[in-house]
């Protein structure tokens, strides 16, 4: 079994009501099980800009299986949700990326572990450290990455709740 982080984006419909059916469907993976998810964040767009809001969330799964396995199954469930691949970094009804997976790296045409662009990502950042605050990558302190960043108060808590949230393990 390998721990995995997952981020949720969504800026297209009723990215809530996504979210809450997506959460749903991604607990039903085989060999998936939930261990924390983050709360759900509004965030503005990051690299194309000129778009509506984002709502953002990661996930702290553990999977049995390699990364790009988990990959294709959420590249399934983004499909199940509407999600077209038209405008690079624009908007989307359901975006499901593999962040970082805990003693795992992966360098393929499906998937690049780390994720590239996770460590200058706020929208991704900010959720993460809620559920892991003493994560360290390349031997910073996620909470520093984050100060060095910036601002993070565009990343703004919504007040939603999971049904159906995984406890704290």
């Amino acid at each position: 079994m390998s721990r995995f982080y997952i981020s949720m984006g969504s800026n297209m419909g009723n990215s809530l009501e996504i979210f809450r059916k997506a959460f749903i469907r991604i607990s039903e993976i085989p060999g998936l099980s939930l261990v924390k998810a983050s709360s759900i964040y509004n965030t503005k767009p990051w690299g194309k800009t000129n778009q509506p809001d984002f709502l953002n969330a990661v996930l702290l799964i553990t999977f049995d299986g390699e990364g790009e396995a988990l990959m294709r199954e959420l590249l399934a469930v983004e499909q199940e949700f509407g999600r077209k691949r038209i405008i690079h970094w624009g908007p989307r009804t359901l975006d499901l990326d593999i962040l970082y997976g805990e003693n795992t790296t992966c360098h393929s045409e499906l998937l690049t572990l780390p994720h590239p662009w996770f460590w200058d990502r706020l929208f991704v950042l900010v959720p993460m450290a809620e559920i892991t605050p003493d994560f360290v990558y390349k031997g910073q302190r996620i909470q520093d990455r984050i100060h060095e960043l910036g601002d993070s108060s565009a990343v703004r808590k919504e007040e939603f709740t999971w049904k159906n949230r995984p406890s704290e393990i």
